[in-house]
């Protein structure tokens, strides 16, 4: 196996479960990627991608956002309720593309998509450039603000549906917690 710094709440005994997606939807296992991404790191990924499609005259601005990274999921009881049935995964994978593809230009934006199986949820990470279809390179075209956010979460729940995923609380004031700080602070809570 590969030497690797998995996270915390990763199981190394699954880390060869993973797949991951190229640009052309060619799948890799964990160690084949591993391979790829040596002689092909996500920087020049997502330069190569920009400088394909990129058609403006002007220089990309120094600070330009590049790329993003959408994380796609639900609750760890859903997530193994949609897992434990092959059918079920492999459509929920295709329709999170779908879903990436129909909200930030196409299918030619995706850089990379990975399916992690081993952390503690089951989860797609889609990494990519924001160009529009005019060829400007413009994550705020695809993102602009909190309500660009919400609108999104409401989209994916709604595409989610058939997998008897629901959105979370819309205007919710709750924040992303480490896993660390979270376990401690319900550790805490339980003990009182």
């Amino acid at each position: 196996m590969v030497k690797q710094n998995l996270l915390k709440n990763a199981n190394p005994k699954e880390v060869n479960n993973n797949i991951h997606w190229d640009k052309n939807g060619i799948s890799f296992t964990q160690n084949e990627w591993t391979q790829f991404t040596k002689h092909n790191p996500l920087n020049n990924r997502i330069n190569n991608n920009i400088n394909e499609r990129y058609k403006l005259d002007r220089k990309i601005r120094k600070d330009a956002v590049k790329a993003i990274e959408i994380i796609l999921t639900s609750d760890n009881q859903k997530m193994n309720e949609i897992f434990s049935n092959e059918d079920s995964y492999k459509s929920w994978i295709n329709d999170n593309k779908e879903f990436v593809a129909e909200h930030f230009g196409g299918n030619e934006n995706i850089v990379s998509m990975h399916l992690h199986t081993d952390e503690t949820t089951y989860h797609m990470e889609i990494v990519i450039t924001p160009i529009t279809q005019d060829g400007r390179l413009s994550a705020k075209s695809f993102i602009n603000g909190k309500k660009d956010l919400s609108k999104m979460q409401t989209a994916y729940a709604n595409k989610m549906e058939r997998y008897g995923m629901i959105r979370g609380e819309k205007g919710s004031s709750a924040r992303h917690q480490k896993p660390n700080k979270f376990k401690t602070k319900n550790h805490e809570h339980n003990r009182n």
